[in-house]
């Protein structure tokens, strides 16, 4: 057949989006993300964000904690000096933001990956073993988020000091459940399949097909979950930090930045302001990014690029 003839009976555009596809559904699902340029810019903003925290002992013009005449250097407003102003000791805003990026960063990232494992763990052990396994397990589930978590929060930073170590083990030890409930619907529906199936068959034992089947093919809609728990967690830190439970001054975190200004937003709204602004900046990304993989992994999501 003549390949104008085959063109114009529109079969070449048909043979582009299968060249288009290739790759697999990982490739794929990039290519979707790629192409939701607000979730793209989001990450590029955390991406920023990240480096801006790890090298925050090279960026930072001023000792982040240090005191110096304070009746000379507090409450100034912003300059060529003091990009974000200073607070009410004249340490540095710019350099106790970039420090508190760490904090905050660190915290929620770690605090995401603790809960993250424990809920797909417990999650997938709950559904494929299900019946009495099951219900024995989404009751203890049931149990801890009648709970209320922040009410639990409060109650493990009572008990133990507040330190950046202590607040990852809290936040990641308060919200595993809602991974968990999540991943055992995912695992439900996916232990009935056929490599699970021939899986068993061949002789495999349990933990081997949950965590090299099972899990695999749950990880897609945890990537998604894990995003927002990233922006969830760095919200509860600072919650806690503003109310003074969570990472006490001199070390700096965007929250207890924003609690030390409530005071003087009249009179000195940057100190307030910059760090509420960049915790501001940090939630709409990370949610942004969550919706974005939320689109691009969604294997019924309808792409005109890709169809």
């Amino acid at each position: 057949m003549d390949p104008g003839t085959e063109a114009a009976g529109g079969r070449a555009p048909r043979a582009d989006a299968v060249k288009k596809t290739r790759g697999g559904p990982w490739a794929t699902s990039l290519r979707r993300f790629r192409a939701n340029r607000l979730a793209l810019w989001s990450l590029y903003v955390i991406a920023i964000l990240v480096l801006v925290a790890l090298f925050a002992p090279l960026l930072a013009p001023h000792d982040p904690i240090a005191i110096g005449d304070v009746m000379g250097t507090r409450f100034q407003p912003p300059s060529w000096t003091h990009l974000f102003g200073t607070d009410e000791f004249g340490r540095d805003l710019f350099s106790r933001a970039l420090y508190g990026a760490r904090v905050s960063l660190s915290v929620g990232v770690l605090a995401m990956l603790l809960s993250t494992t424990i809920g797909t763990l417990y999650g997938s052990v709950s559904g494929y073993f299900g019946g009495v396994v099951d219900g024995v397990m989404m009751r203890v589930v049931d149990v801890w988020i009648a709970f209320p978590a922040f009410y639990l929060m409060l109650l493990l930073v009572g008990v133990f000091e507040a330190s950046v170590p202590a607040l990852i083990l809290i936040l990641g030890l308060t919200a595993w459940p809602a991974t968990a409930r999540f991943m055992r619907g995912e695992i439900l529906s996916l232990r009935k399949r056929e490599y699970v199936e021939a899986a068993r068959a061949m002789g495999l034992p349990s933990y081997r097909i949950i965590l090299r089947h099972l899990i695999p093919g749950a990880l897609s809609p945890v990537l998604v979950t894990g995003a927002l728990a990233v922006a969830g967690m760095i919200g509860a830190e600072a919650g806690l930090s503003f109310l003074g439970l969570g990472i006490s001054p001199p070390t700096p975190s965007w929250g207890n930045m924003v609690a030390a200004g409530k005071d003087t937003l009249a009179s000195a709204w940057w100190v307030s302001f910059f760090p509420g602004a960049l915790l501001t900046i940090t939630l709409i990304a990370f949610a942004l990014v969550a919706d974005g993989l939320r689109d691009a992994l969604d294997p019924k999501a309808l792409d005109q690029k890709f169809v």
